[in-house]
């Protein structure tokens, strides 16, 4: 019986190994440079009364390292083509369920910053579609992503 149960369980562990592999198989590759340009809304400050701002944007997701589902790179950001980037890190995963769906982090490296948004993503049609949601300033944008070729 014991040598039944041993080999029962060594199946289900292939099986389960395979499994992830296969799903993990599934991730697309996203290395290289993303952009975008978007409006984001942001909320009223002391010095700009009640009314909330909008301002447009330009996002630059640049995903230098990946491995299976996980992915690291800068994200940087700037108002306009003639600002200088703002820089912080992002580390994200896609779902294994093969659906596209991204989970990813900014963060920067100062760590009275820290955490700075999340983001919520799906590759789709060779595009991300993406829904930031800055934790610091309660900025809040949605843009699409498109990779850059050099």
């Amino acid at each position: 019986m014991t040598r039944y149960m041993t080999a029962g369980a060594a199946a289900l562990a292939t099986s389960l190994t395979l499994g992830t592999a296969a799903l993990a198989d599934t991730s697309p590759d996203l290395r290289g440079a993303w952009t975008g340009t978007y409006t984001k809304v942001s909320p009223s400050r002391t010095a700009t009364g009640d009314a909330p701002r909008f301002h447009d944007g330009e996002w630059l997701l640049d995903i230098q390292k990946q491995q299976e589902n996980l992915f690291w790179g800068p994200s940087m950001w700037r108002p306009n083509a003639d600002a200088d980037w703002r820089v912080y890190d992002a580390t994200g995963t896609i779902s294994l369920d093969g659906s596209g769906t991204i989970g990813l982090v900014e963060s920067s490296a100062d760590p009275e910053i820290g955490v700075n948004a999340l983001v919520d993503a799906k590759y789709q049609d060779g595009k991300i579609y993406a829904d930031f949601r800055s934790l610091r300033r309660g900025t809040a944008y949605s843009v699409v992503l498109e990779r850059q070729v050099n």
